[in-house]
């Protein structure tokens, strides 16, 4: 199956508040050379139910801008919108809130838990929110998005018994488990195969429409960037539509 094929599925129910919203943003990182400007004015919308390729040369800036979008790192100057909430003034631990129920990662290496089994890594997040008193809604909840993933199989499996493409489909489903506004992944195919790539690539492209959320994804690819809804590029930290 293609990977336009499969980006082609059902439209999810969506708000229209923007994923996410850059104003203004730029990165700086002190040296004692000089300083190092990651990210110059960036302005960038992340509409609701989209995917939005993230491409450009190595050293571009594209991990930082990733960074801040998924609320790891905090820009030097500028605003950011996540799902309608304004982080400028937030405690840590309010952006941390913020982080871990509206923002989904999906890894190059996956950072799954090897004694766990797909289902128990996919409901990991859930147990973080609500603890563990609530564990046959997280578990219910954990075998939907492996479902909605076309995963549901593995549940019981351990990811020493997958293969790169089956570990690669649980982290998506753990990044969707929450249901966030937004899920980014910085180059997620890259230790895949040509074949599990292209598959992986089809299920996050197909998310947007699957669940709602937006995805923002680095990728080096052209045919995969070509999929998506929106490509921007990155070229020595400066964003233009590519």
């Amino acid at each position: 199956m293609s990977i336009t094929t499969q980006a082609r599925r059902t439209v999810a129910t969506v708000t229209s508040q923007p994923a996410a919203q850059l104003a203004a943003l730029s990165v700086v990182f002190p040296s004692p050379t000089g300083d190092l400007r990651a990210l110059h004015d960036v302005d960038l919308t992340v509409e609701p139910a989209t995917s939005v390729a993230l491409t450009g040369r190595s050293g571009s800036g594209k991990s930082t801008l990733l960074s801040v979008l998924g609320l790891v790192r905090r820009p030097t100057s500028g605003s950011v919108q996540i799902d309608g909430h304004r982080t400028c003034g937030l405690a840590r631990t309010e952006v941390a809130s913020l982080r871990s129920t509206r923002v989904g990662h999906v890894f190059q290496s996956f950072h799954l838990e090897g004694s766990l089994t797909a289902v128990q890594n996919v409901m990991l997040p859930w147990y973080f929110k609500h603890g563990r008193t609530a564990r046959r809604a997280a578990k219910e909840r954990g075998l939907a998005v492996l479902e909605t993933v076309g995963a549901v199989h593995l549940s019981d499996r351990r990811p020493s018994d997958m293969s790169e493409e089956e570990r690669q489909r649980v982290a998506v489903a753990r990044a969707l488990v929450l249901d966030p506004a937004l899920v980014l992944a910085d180059e997620p195919t890259t230790s895949l195969d040509r074949d599990a790539a292209d598959t992986v690539a089809g299920l996050l492209l197909s998310v947007p429409r699957l669940t709602g959320a937006s995805v923002v994804f680095v990728t080096a690819r052209d045919c995969v960037a070509a999929a998506a809804d929106r490509v921007v590029r990155l070229d020595a930290g400066r964003l233009a539509v590519a």
